[in-house]
């Protein structure tokens, strides 16, 4: 019965605006290219680059499961622009925080998704149970097994339907060389993070907050804030829509002195620097990357390549 009032919520979210009490809302000054990634944004995928991705592994999993007897239900696509919009420095997305803030009171908001399938599963005798498990997702006793140069072991069934599906959009050996270059691309944070360089813009941005009256060391700061709010707020409608509005305000003043202080070009010409021997190490495995995910996006977005 507390629909009505998240639904509420939400559009206070989005529609609130960010203007907050110090820095007018930042508009015009920034764009999603100047939000620096590791690796020149190799992870990384655009919200239609993720939704499209997402529904084309969905339907060829619904394929293979039928091809084998069972019913499988896709699950209705959820709006991407968040999950495209992670920066592992904790860099805002001009354009998405402006309605979003830091993502934290929508995604409590709107919560874990429903799974389409446990209607379908709950009505199977145990046996069909397990045989809709294993056609999903493999047996244990079937796993290919390989070890990361980062020290991870993987495992999975090369013939279960998610992997089936998956080889058919990313191409065979994408699962390995994904894990190799998440592996790389911490690497690369890791050097970021403790670069002299990265402390002093952190540093400058953290001397604009305070002009506007924050006590904040770290760019990761204002996020714990508003995680520990929400914390506080849970089971409570008035003060979670509060967090909210707070959310959005604080992003607004965050986003601003990013842009001020230069704060996006400046991590990302430390970046460069710190990931320098990450690539130079890892040439072939990042070009390998490239072209795979060149070739997945060709699949899936034929017209935008």
């Amino acid at each position: 019965m507390r629909r009505p009032f998240w639904t509420a919520a939400v559009a206070v979210l989005l529609m609130a605006g960010c203007g907050g009490p110090g820095h007018e809302a930042a508009t015009g000054t920034g764009t999603e290219a100047d939000v620096p990634r590791p690796l020149s944004g190799a992870l990384h995928f655009s919200a239609a680059e993720l939704t499209a991705l997402r529904d084309a592994e969905e339907e060829l999993v619904r394929a293979c499961m039928r091809e084998r007897g069972h019913e499988y239900r896709t699950a209705p696509a959820r709006d991407a622009r968040r999950a495209a919009a992670v920066n592992p420095y904790t860099l805002l997305s001009p354009r998405w925080s402006q309605s979003d803030g830091y993502g934290l009171t929508g995604e409590a908001l709107e919560g874990p998704p429903d799974d389409p399938n446990a209607d379908v599963l709950a009505a199977l005798p145990d046996a069909e149970r397990d045989a809709w498990q294993r056609a999903l997702l493999g047996r244990q006793e079937d796993h290919v097994r390989i070890d990361l140069p980062g020290g991870r072991r993987i495992g999975y069934d090369p013939h279960s339907c998610v992997q089936v599906a998956r080889d058919d959009v990313y191409g065979e050996g994408w699962s390995e060389l994904r894990y190799v270059v998440e592996d790389l691309s911490n690497d690369a944070i890791r050097r970021t993070l403790a670069s002299p360089g990265f402390a002093e813009a952190e540093a400058d941005w953290a001397a604009c907050m305070a002009g506007l009256g924050y006590s904040y060391t770290t760019l990761e700061d204002p996020r714990r804030e508003i995680v520990g709010q929400l914390e506080g707020a849970r089971g409570d409608p008035d003060r979670t829509r509060a967090v909210a509005e707070r959310e959005l305000a604080l992003a607004g003043d965050d986003l601003a002195c990013q842009l001020e202080e230069n704060t996006h070009q400046r991590i990302a010409d430390v970046q460069a620097a710190a990931e320098e021997p990450v690539r130079a190490r890892a040439e072939e495995q990042l070009d390998r990357f490239r072209q795979a995910k060149r070739l997945a996006l060709d699949r899936v977005l034929p017209s935008a390549i």
